[in-house]
């Protein structure tokens, strides 16, 4: 009888102690945590980040006055300011596809460090992987414009109707709130069903590509027909995972906000006597000084991220490794895989596909 999501929970703690610190190797350390990051795992661990105004104007304010953003504002050309916007959010557009992309082939990279306690070099993993990736990335993507579609269709109307209100100067009232409940929970109802289909597709699907060298439908496929005859079993995981998850963005909130402090306090000090010196210098808000500001800030908030992905690490190879402890308690080839024999143990670089 296959083991329920409970039983493999210490399998799962075991696998993550045995490649994490059996032996502690910071190499693997850091890989996994690159990884983490660029897959999203890390996240379940915490994170933090601060955001400031910060602004400038065109000619410089007396050296001891304050400084007045709203000149700025009212000093730049509405055309230029459109430009930047589109600057802006085209820009944040590209980023987004391009780190759905990146996750998408990093998410079978991961899946092999973790099935073979050992993360192998990215360059090695980028080649074998990028085909499945990209079968999955145009899948995601696929997914999220579906998913973008059907929530504009479902809250649109919400919107409409809150606009209508303010137009006739009345305030939403209970009434509004209760008349549109039912359109609220099937909103919250389809924001489930996706999360449900991400978690899947993740922690089942992508085992069933990289095992068997298919495509995604075909993954899709293959394992509603694992899942067709155990649907309690895979409900049990996905309320587990959820447990496991509250947990983990608890303690690794508290551990990642710690070891954060060691970026922030420095920063901080650092900022302070850096303000008091451009302050008694006379130097005041430029284009200069804003640029700077901006580099600063950038360059903290990539430190932060480094110092949480560092710091998650375990929280990046447990969780894949529970989904393959509980899928392989009911999917042959991948117990195969994560079970070999001992004579016949697999090397760490494998062909394509995990066959």
């Amino acid at each position: 009888m296959p083991k329920s999501a409970i039983d493999v929970v210490s399998s799962a703690f075991e696998h993550t102690r045995q490649q994490l610190w059996a032996p502690f190797r910071w190499q693997q350390w850091i890989r996994v945590a690159v990884l983490g990051l660029a897959t999203g795992e890390m996240s379940s661990g915490g994170g933090c980040s601060s955001w400031k105004r910060l602004g400038g104007a065109p000619k410089a304010p007396p050296a001891h006055g304050p400084f007045d953003p709203g000149r700025l504002w009212h000093s730049i050309d509405p055309a230029l300011l459109a430009s930047l916007l589109l600057v802006v959010l085209g820009g944040a557009l590209v980023l987004i596809l391009v780190w759905v992309y990146v996750s998408s082939i990093s998410r079978f990279m991961l899946f092999e460090a973790v099935l073979r306690k050992q993360a192998t070099p990215f360059r090695d993993g980028w080649k074998r992987w990028q085909e499945p990736g990209t079968s999955f990335f145009w899948w995601q993507l696929t997914l999220s414009i579906f998913g973008l579609a059907v929530a504009a269709i479902l809250f649109v109307p919400l919107l409409l109707s809150v606009i209508a209100v303010l137009r006739n100067h009345q305030h939403p009232g209970p009434e509004l709130l209760l008349a549109f409940l039912p359109m609220l929970g099937l909103f919250g109802l389809f924001g489930l069903v996706m999360v449900l289909i991400t978690v899947l597709g993740k922690d089942f699907v992508v085992p069933v590509m990289a095992i068997d060298g298919v495509g995604v439908m075909e993954g899709w496929r293959r394992l509603l027909g694992l899942m067709k005859n155990n649907l309690v079993s895979y409900a049990g995981y996905i309320a587990m995972k959820v447990v496991l998850s509250i947990a983990a963005s608890i303690l690794f909130g508290i551990l990642s906000a710690i070891a954060s402090l060691v970026v922030i306090v420095p920063t901080a000090i650092i900022a302070v006597i850096v303000t008091i010196v451009i302050k008694g210098s006379g130097m005041g808000w430029n284009e200069y000084t804003v640029t700077a500001a901006i580099l600063a800030v950038t360059i903290v908030v990539v430190l932060l991220l480094c110092v949480i992905a560092l710091v998650s690490v375990p929280v990046a190879v447990f969780f894949p490794a529970y989904a393959m402890y509980f899928f392989a308690e009911r999917y042959p080839a991948l117990y195969a895989r994560l079970y070999p024999p001992p004579s016949s143990a697999l090397p760490i670089v494998a062909p394509e596909p995990l066959t």
